[in-house]
């Protein structure tokens, strides 16, 4: 070993492990039929190959112990590389839910995390979709001890897989200080009280769901529409619910539901050219960005189901109008809540950070908003009809960078504490700080992730139902404010500084 590395890059095995701390390298793990079982440190500089065994990363003294290239290596460097791999190694994954059973919503959150990490190979791309990572995560905790990054890969089926070091130490060490931040935060705010019985149960009225289209004014598309509304005569303002990037009205039926057993009609248009599956590969900047144009059209899309419920043109939304609506989105659709609501893209310095590779201060998000800039324009498109929003997860600290105070309705902001796709501190807690004062709370969502706090169909509505329902009924929101499922995640009401 020690020959294969001074002869084609004159360094000295503790140089090459100088090297390797600075981010250059990568992992390249390659698993037996069954499981990850070997382990490979490739240098991008030269062909160069550190063999090691998975089993030596249970442990520093298993590494020390080991036989491997990569454990000469350590015991080289007087057992500094070891630190480093355990750090990365160690890193605990989210807990399952309190069922022990790992569900969709925690594999889609790993899913994005492992893409944040990980190059696959182009024959085995479908290692780390969603399906071999829940198969994976049910194993590892059906082993028992701590979920961590090791505990999962020894997991998980494939051939191969490469652990980018550049990346992987960067944000997993953001991550943990931005986790540390926002628990001491937690400590410090008080739980919003249990709401009612008759608040989280499923309301009186009997609902009914239908499909309809409706035409986009000035252009060809023809939107599809879920419309969930109550059997009998509506007794709340209409709810227009939008869904993120990639996903769909049927992640979000729990919420209609809900709300429209409690007597609201909701209608959730299906944004053209999304589509579940391809979401955390986005994010995770392994599949091409939406078209940028998007951006601008699905304030269009919103705009279009409001200004068929104004002309009649829904025969099952028969005598509802836009008046006083709520609207709600998820992810990209609250980005899209927040431009309804008068957010303005206003030319901002942060902007420039779209062109650094690697930057510091970027987050999951980034790599979609970055390409709302391209479409992004500084008038206001705000609709008067909309009376106030909900933004759950919205991506909005680099495009509104400039442009938050110019909203001009309430908007609950909602944050997941566990969010890694859109992380609080940069995309919830700061921009906050940019709102009109004294008229838009925010929600901090104890354990909430990017993927469980929307519903699906027939749920209870999820830990959010009582929430959106109290908004819904244009109640405020204060510290007293009874919205919390006991049984769910805890709600934290966060002073605006």
């Amino acid at each position: 070993m020690l020959d294969m590395l001074a002869a084609p890059l004159r360094l000295s095995i503790r140089r090459a492990s100088a090297v390797l701390l600075a981010g250059c390298p990568w992992l390249l793990i390659t698993p037996s039929a069954s499981a990850l079982e070997n382990l490979a440190l490739k240098l991008p500089v030269a062909d160069i190959t550190i063999t090691a065994k998975v089993s030596e990363l249970s442990s520093p003294d298993a590494l020390w112990a080991g036989s491997s290239d990569l454990a000469e290596l350590n015991r080289a460097t007087d057992g500094n590389y070891a630190r480093i791999i355990q750090e990365l190694f160690d890193t605990p994954l989210p807990k399952p839910p309190a069922d022990g059973i790992p569900d969709a919503p925690m594999a889609q959150e790993i899913e994005v995390l492992l893409k944040q990490l990980i190059d696959v190979d182009p024959g085995n791309t479908q290692v780390i979709t969603r399906d071999p990572v829940q198969a994976g995560l049910k194993v590892a905790v059906a082993r028992g001890g701590p979920l961590t990054l090791l505990s999962l890969l020894q997991s998980i089926p494939g051939k191969s897989i490469t652990i980018r070091l550049d990346r992987a130490m960067p944000f997993i060490r953001r991550r943990a200080r931005d986790a540390q931040e926002i628990d001491q935060l937690i400590e410090g705010l008080a739980k919003l009280p249990a709401a009612p019985a008759d608040q989280l149960r499923a309301g009186a009225q009997a609902i009914q769901t239908s499909l309809v289209k409706v035409p986009v004014p000035g252009s060809s598309e023809i939107l599809e529409v879920t419309v969930v509304r109550p059997q009998g005569a509506p007794t709340l303002p209409a709810v227009v619910i939008s869904h993120g990037l990639w996903d769909a009205p049927e992640s979000f039926l729990g919420w209609a539901q809900h709300l429209a057993s409690h007597g609201a009609p909701v209608f959730l248009p299906r944004h053209s050219g999304s589509d579940i599956n391809e979401q955390a590969a986005m994010l995770a900047g392994h599949a091409p960005p939406p078209d940028p144009k998007e951006f601008l059209r699905r304030p269009m899309d919103v705009r279009a189901v409001l200004d068929a419920l104004d002309a009649g043109a829904i025969p099952q939304a028969k005598g509802i109008t836009s008046r006083q609506a709520t609207f709600i989105g998820h992810s990209w659709g609250a980005t899209t809540a927040l431009q309804l609501a008068g957010a303005r893209s206003l030319p901002a310095q942060v902007w420039q950070a779209c062109g650094v590779l690697n930057n510091p201060n970027s987050n999951i998000s980034w790599v979609l908003q970055c390409t709302f800039l391209k479409a992004a324009t500084d008038s206001s498109m705000a609709d008067g009809r909309i009376a106030r929003l909900v933004a759950v997860s919205p991506p909005q600290g680099l495009v509104f960078a400039a442009g938050l105070g110019d909203l001009s309705i309430p908007v609950m902001l909602v944050s997941g504490s566990r969010d890694w796709v859109v992380p609080t501190r940069p995309e919830a807690l700061v921009p906050y700080g940019k709102y009109p004062k004294g008229i838009s709370p925010l929600v901090l969502v104890e354990g909430g992730t990017h993927f469980n706090l929307p519903a699906k169909a027939s749920s209870n509505g999820g830990p959010l139902r009582a929430l959106l329902l109290s908004w819904v009924q244009g109640k405020g929101l204060d510290k007293a404010a009874a919205v919390a499922d006991p049984n769910g995640l805890g709600l934290r009401l966060v002073a605006q500084p």
